[in-house]
């Protein structure tokens, strides 16, 4: 009696686990049959799309159904077909975009756990035919994503796409990308859009791939010293570097060159750099105002040193290298701002040795000379001055030019009206209206 009483026991044990388990193949068979009648007609079977959906997510909420490869597949199943009838409505405009972009990205991870669970041929065939049916559908909304300019949203659909290639690749399986020109381009965007996304670990790992097989865009080493310059500079320059191998004469790296000069104050680096670029973009306004500012610095070293002879030729230089960049954009703050400042610190300096004359006649004298010269700097320098406020109102250091301009000039009026609105900008307001209107 004993005996038989153990065995009792264990079969009764062991019925709701078996009880379940048939429950959950039920499910998975009720599931895939919905799917089936939603396939025969999707536009007026769509209810059988959501059971099928319904069903499934109940089997796969048990331990048995996550160990199941046919729940798992029929999963994936059940989320391609709603892609591949919303791509339908999609193509004749019927339908904007997936309603739920996310879909794809369930449907991949259900075919890759079946994959896992996969024990038999056709489980493998099926699987892998699943994830390669997926990848298109992720390829279309990560394309969607860069076409609406979201590139942060592109990067898990785009990367998944990557996961599922190697994937394929693993198991013997035709690959997404065809070639190597193909998979390249892929990462490169995948690299791109990571950044987009706060994705830097990512971002550094798939354009140093591109990078350790020297890929055609210079963008890969750009970005990469971008990426580095602030932590390594010596691995920033290297990449640069490798930019320039592969691509000696793209201008977008000279130009990554030329804004790691200008960090550095390197002005001889500067003036071999902006002429390089400017004989290859001479209609880019924005490299004569660098080249302009670079000699304009060269000009207050000169200064400092004591060296008038070269003062006075970086003056010039720089003067030319300005006009230049208004000539060729009449609406750039910048240049007009330099100029202005570049006649206002020449008498600046005039006033400065007139403070330290004595009161000699011929110090008075000289006194005036240097008072009248001042004067005429500080008019050159006025309109340029009146332009830059014309174009930026909300610029400080604009103002607090003029209200000294129109100190040194003695018109308080002017000087009252630019203080006060200095006082309102640091106050926190905007300007809305410009004091000058200027053509």
């Amino acid at each position: 009696m004993k005996t038989f009483f153990i065995i009792s026991i264990s079969l009764l044990l062991c019925v709701p686990f078996e009880a379940i388990a048939q429950d959950t193949r039920r499910l998975i068979r009720q599931a895939s049959r919905e799917l089936n009648r939603f396939n025969l007609d999707p536009t007026t079977n769509m209810e059988n799309l959501q059971e099928a959906r319904d069903l499934i997510t109940e089997a796969l909420n048990t331990e048995e159904g996550q160990n199941e490869f046919r729940a798992w597949q029929t999963q994936g199943e059940i989320h391609n077909a709603s892609l591949v009838f919303q791509m339908t409505l999609i193509q004749m405009g019927e339908l904007e975009a997936f309603q739920d972009p996310n879909e794809a990205m369930i449907a991949s991870r259900a075919f890759q756990n079946s994959l896992e669970l996969a024990d038999r041929r056709h489980e493998f065939r099926d699987a892998l035919d699943g994830l390669t049916e997926t990848a298109g559908h992720l390829g279309f909304i990560g394309n969607t994503y860069i076409n609406n300019q979201q590139f942060a949203e592109a990067f898990t659909p785009l990367n998944e796409v990557y996961v599922i290639h190697n994937l394929l690749l693993e198991n013997d399986r035709d690959p997404i990308f065809e070639d190597d020109a193909e998979l390249y381009n892929h990462v490169y965007v995948m690299g791109i859009t990571a950044l987009q996304a706060g994705q830097r670990e990512s971002a550094e790992e798939y354009l140093k791939m591109l990078y350790e097989k020297r890929y055609e865009e210079p963008r890969v080493y750009t970005t990469l010293f971008e990426l580095f310059i602030g932590e390594d500079e010596e691995k920033a320059l290297d990449f640069l570097e490798a930019g320039k191998e592969v691509d000696p004469e793209n201008i977008d790296i000279l130009y990554a060159e030329i804004n790691y000069f200008i960090q550095q104050d390197d002005y001889e680096q500067l003036q071999e750099k902006l002429t390089i670029a400017i004989e290859k973009d001479p209609d880019n306004h924005t490299l004569y105002n660098v080249l302009g500012n670079v000699f304009m610095n060269l000009m207050s070293d000169a200064m400092d040193e004591g060296d008038s002879l070269a003062t006075e030729e970086h003056f010039e230089t720089a003067l030319e290298y300005l006009n230049t960049a208004t000539e060729l954009e009449p609406d750039f703050f910048e240049p007009y701002y330099t100029i202005g400042s570049m006649y206002f610190n020449r008498g600046a300096v005039l006033t400065q040795k007139m403070n330290d004359l004595g009161m000699s006649r011929e110090e008075q004298a000289l006194y005036d000379e240097l008072n009248k010269k001042s004067m005429e700097y500080f008019s050159t320098a006025l309109p340029y001055f009146q332009k830059s406020e014309s174009l930026e109102p909300n610029d400080a250091t604009t103002l607090m030019a003029l209200r000294e301009v129109y100190a040194r000039k003695q018109d308080f009026d002017m000087v009252q009206e630019f203080a006060d609105r200095l006082q309102r900008l640091e106050a926190g307001e905007k300007i809305e209206q410009p004091y000058f209107e200027m053509d």
